[in-house]
């Protein structure tokens, strides 16, 4: 356990994997990294990379909602 917040920041920038704790007065903190994703432009191109979709037709998916929406729109939920 490192003794400042400055110290978990050079130990993350040695390890970013691993989380730090650190002391802070009276509190026991933790600092983990994490990867930022790049962003990969609009969302149009992202639609575009991955092309057409190929499954249910829109009134496929218009059927299903509506026979959602005429049981009441629910349904059982498994156990977490």
């Amino acid at each position: 356990m490192v003794k400042t917040i400055e110290e978990a920041v050079e130990q993350l920038k040695r390890d970013p994997t691993r989380p730090v704790r650190a002391r802070v007065g009276d509190l026991t903190i933790e600092v983990t990294a994490i990867a930022e994703k790049g962003s990969g432009g609009s969302a149009a191109s992202v639609f575009a990379e991955l092309g057409p979709w190929e499954g249910e037709t829109t009134e496929e998916v218009l059927a299903i909602l509506a026979e959602a929406r005429h049981r009441g729109g629910q349904r059982p939920v498994p156990d977490l």
